[in-house]
């Protein structure tokens, strides 16, 4: 390749991966600033690039472009565990790439690359690594091609390669690190193992221990103790666009006031092609109770409610909408329990007013970040929307679809206590 992959991060704990004709520095070569304004008024070209990688991770092959059917999709949703999916259509007509134990066979691995050509550099962002789990060879009287479905490298957790044959038993008292490297470092049969790459875990989640024992049976899957191991953190986790599976602190990627915008849309001015919102009144819900473990007779129990007047799903204004009691034998403490009741009710609340938009395709945009939006007819001025999704076809439009909740009513507007409220 050439290039030196520098690394930004971001303030939701994912990376943004990128290089630059192989220079070492962005800064010597391009203007960030000029750079968004080009994407801004259309000015750039995009093109993607797959890329065929060993077990390491290292790049076996480029999959030729002119070989990939235009509108494959990528999407990218804001959820703990897979947040990123991939689907293509290659074009089959002799036969490469029929799916075969030595081609495009079960989990091979792959890498998406966005390229943009502005001036005369070109800008490469990596956009996540991916494991194919479907294929779907066809034969018509017009084409001959195949169908490529993928997920990012949790989904090796969550299907069979992931499953359980005996009991699973975590005693309480272990580091909860070296468990998931544990994982993660498993053989699979095939004398490969599950991800070699280095995992990422926030400074202040080094040290973590299991609180309470976790046991999972026959049947159940790696990413189903990956889950709860991060719920005794207080972490989120999932796999950034580098392909480094990541643990950060659910206080620090929920602190949505305090995070810098990625971008920012004029809806008087064409930015957004529509600008809508839609209310299922029957389906918000603003208050979250959360009940953990049970020691000694005692129950950690915390609830969370949206009570910001200025908001217009708080409680004072159409009263208490619950949701489903969460029941969860790793809330361990009555902090847990808080700190779990907030974030679920932030994800029933960005969940149920998301709205969406086509825009430019923007490769600087990524999930649980901030995007700011103005709009006359709507009294919108500069204000702040939460990323929920992302997902852009493979193709020369560059244009993309992104989803965006209103951070008035998220996290920094959310009243939580020990107990009912």
């Amino acid at each position: 390749m050439g290039r030196s992959v520098q690394f930004a991060n971001l303030s939701s704990g994912d990376v943004l991966p990128f290089s630059i004709d192989g220079e070492n520095f962005i800064g010597q070569n391009v203007d960030i600033e000029k750079l968004e304004k080009a994407i801004d008024l259309n000015y750039v070209t995009v093109t993607y690039h797959i890329y065929v990688l060993y077990p390491d991770e290292t790049i076996n092959y480029e999959i030729p472009p002119e070989k990939i059917k235009p509108g494959g999709s990528y999407t990218e949703n804001y959820q703990n565990g897979q947040r990123r999916s991939l689907t293509f259509t290659l074009y089959n007509e002799s036969g490469e790439y029929t799916p075969g134990i030595n081609n495009l066979w079960a989990g091979t691995r792959l890498r998406l690359d966005a390229c943009l050509e502005y001036l005369d550099k070109k800008i490469t962002f990596i956009k996540g690594h991916f494991v194919i789990n479907k294929t779907n060879p066809s034969l018509t009287a017009g084409a001959k091609e195949v169908v490529v479905t993928a997920g990012d490298k949790f989904s090796w957790f969550d299907n069979s390669t992931g499953r359980l044959t005996d009991t699973y038993e975590i005693p309480e008292g272990n580091d909860i690190e070296e468990i998931v490297k544990t994982i993660l470092l498993t053989e699979m049969g095939n004398g490969d193992v599950f991800d070699t790459k280095e995992i990422l875990v926030d400074e202040k989640l080094k040290g973590k221990k299991t609180q309470v024992t976790i046991t999972k049976n026959a049947g159940e899957t790696y990413g189903d103790i990956l889950l709860e191991l991060a719920t005794q953190m207080s972490a989120e986790i999932f796999y950034n666009a580098n392909g480094n599976l990541t643990l950060v602190p659910i206080s620090e990627v929920t602190d949505d006031k305090d995070k810098p915008l990625l971008g920012f849309f004029d809806a008087d001015k064409g930015d957004l092609a529509q600008l809508s919102f839609d209310y299922d009144y029957n389906s918000i819900v603003n208050r979250v109770v959360v009940l953990g473990n049970s020691k000694d007779g005692y129950v950690y129990r915390a609830t969370a409610v949206n009570s910001d007047e200025r908001s217009p799903l708080c409680y004072q204004r159409i009263g208490y909408r619950t949701g489903s009691i969460i029941n969860d034998s790793n809330i361990y403490s009555d902090l847990i329990a808080l700190e779990r009741a907030e974030y679920e009710l932030r994800q029933k609340l960005i969940l149920k007013t998301t709205s969406s938009s086509p825009i430019l395709f923007n490769p600087f945009l990524s999930v649980n970040n901030l995007i700011a939006i103005n709009s006359e007819y709507y009294d919108l001025q500069k204000e702040k929307f939460l990323l929920q999704s992302i997902s852009f076809n493979l193709d020369t439009e560059g244009q993309m679809t992104i989803s965006f909740s209103n951070i008035l009513n998220l996290s920094s507007n959310i009243e939580s206590s020990n107990g009912a409220l």
